[in-house]
């Protein structure tokens, strides 16, 4: 049996298949949290010009909900999109019909690309703002009224050091960073007296699948081999190493301890330092 500070609570976590996603799930069943993970099948989607994500499988969502199980927790795991009203709407009555609470959010989801401006393909670039901007807004729409109910509340939303800088190539996914933390901070004081907290972390480079593609794609676009770039952005970090997705996760878990309830409508950013 699990008896972490979490016990009894229930968790949704988005994404929740694969990199950060699925070290949140564990790290939170590990403190006792029921937990609903969604993932969008790579079955399912079609890449639009310039994206670049690892969409997780059937497969890596069934191993997902096997390791959180073997905690000690129970947890569901459905395929959907952030962005759909109809597959978040079936989240959470999932939730709710299997835990009969929402407790916590996590809004980790995301989708990114690589296109200049000049010239960029139009549905890749509302693709990237309705999965990591409108996705959390609806997420949040939809569980707040459990958390409310509750009497009690953490939401947290994986951003990026993206929100605070800019790169060529990178403009839909920087502009829908930057709306996710003003969503955020609107969000967090709209609940602040209602003993439900908002935040969001924003992580430098993770190793994340999703990662490796990126870099992979900047290092073709630079004719360099992909060992070369890595390396080139390892020197930027200043404990010469990217963060771990169990960093985040462990971020995660501290910010929904009673001792973080202070801290509300805030961007935290891990780096180890570096200035993105």
């Amino acid at each position: 049996m699990n008896n972490g500070f979490l016990k009894g609570r229930t968790a949704i976590v988005t994404g929740g298949a694969s990199g950060i996603g699925r070290a949140t799930g564990l790290r939170l069943a590990r403190e006792g949290a029921n937990i609903c993970i969604l993932s969008l099948n790579r079955d399912r989607i079609q890449l639009l010009p310039g994206e670049l994500k690892y969409f997780a499988s059937s497969e890596d969502l069934t191993e997902a909900r096997r390791a959180i199980e073997a905690t000690g927790v129970r947890c569901i795991a459905l395929e959907g999109d952030v962005s759909a009203p109809a597959d978040v709407s079936r989240l959470i009555s999932a939730a709710i019909e299997s835990f009969g609470r929402i407790d916590i959010l996590v809004n980790n989801a995301a989708t990114s690309c690589q296109q200049d401006v000049n010239g960029h393909d139009d549905a890749t670039f509302l693709r990237i703002l309705m999965v990591n901007v409108f996705g959390p807004y609806l997420c949040a729409k939809a569980a707040l009224p459990h958390m409310i109910a509750g009497g009690w509340g953490r939401i947290v939303s994986i951003a990026s050091t993206s929100a605070h800088v800019g790169a060529t190539g990178h403009a839909a996914y920087t502009a829908s960073k930057h709306g996710l933390l003003g969503f955020n901070r609107c969000l967090a004081l709209e609940v602040a007296a209602l003993n439900i907290t908002a935040n969001t972390i924003s992580p430098g480079i993770v190793e994340t699948p999703s990662s490796a593609l990126y870099m992979r794609k900047w290092a073709e676009k630079a004719g360099d081999p992909y060992e070369v770039m890595r390396e080139q952005w390892l020197n930027n970090y200043p404990q010469k190493r990217f963060i771990t997705p169990d960093e985040i996760a462990n971020v995660v878990c501290f910010l929904c301890r009673e001792e973080s309830r202070g801290i509300n409508a805030e961007d935290i950013l891990v780096t180890t330092g570096a200035m993105w």
